[in-house]
């Protein structure tokens, strides 16, 4: 059963992480251009996505929407919360990332007559996500233990199946240490693979 809920986490943390990092790269992107009205858009987006619990956005998306018309099952649900939330997080890091990179790099695109697409392609994004892939992999730590929440949605990842078999087995303490130790386990791998890129990072930067 808890192989069968690290699986759904799985799952959901990496169809949310790859939407997130789509959203948050093409926002970071806009944020980088002159576009008075994309950096407004976007700064109310992430400052309304970061100032309120993901709960309550992921409440609003599965219990709220479908007053409209909209509905979703629980397990897009999570995705879809989970997705928005972590975007606006990626958002910052990859412009933090494109910021980094000289504007030189810009300059010598120019001399080469290499389309805005093609300087991006090449040049820019490549150098910015060596720089903001420490963080990234942070952010999708986070991610991972964010997924916790798709519980209260009915959601058989990891933390729900815990729930469960506390109630059938009545040995919370088992069945509670069991995912907080998978988590634990999945947050230090990411870390020490954080710090390895990181460490690689200001290698070549040295080199």
């Amino acid at each position: 059963m808890f192989l069968s809920g690290l699986l759904e986490t799985v799952k959901i943390s990496v169809l949310g992480g790859i939407i997130a990092l789509i959203i948050g790269t093409i926002l970071g992107i806009l944020l980088t251009t002159n576009s008075k009205i994309a950096k407004v858009i976007i700064g109310v987006y992430t400052g309304f996505i970061r100032s309120t619990p993901l709960l309550v956005q992921l409440y609003f998306i599965h219990f709220g929407l479908p007053i409209i018309g909209v509905k979703l099952s629980s397990f897009q649900s999570a995705v879809i919360a989970l997705s928005i939330n972590c975007a606006a997080y990626i958002t910052e890091i990859v412009r933090g990332g494109l910021n980094a990179v000289d504007k030189g790099q810009h300059e010598a695109a120019k001399a080469l007559s290499l389309s805005w697409f093609q300087t991006m392609k090449i040049i820019v994004l490549p150098q910015a996500f060596q720089v903001a892939l420490p963080p990234l992999i942070s952010q999708f730590s986070y991610l991972i233990k964010d997924t916790s929440l798709a519980a209260v949605v009915i959601v058989p990842e990891i933390t729900y199946i815990s729930r469960k078999v506390a109630s059938q087995t009545y040995r919370p303490i088992e069945s509670f240490g069991i995912p907080t130790l998978i988590y634990f386990l999945i947050f230090v791998l990411l870390r020490l693979l954080s710090n390895f890129v990181s460490a690689k990072g200001r290698k070549m930067v040295r080199g």
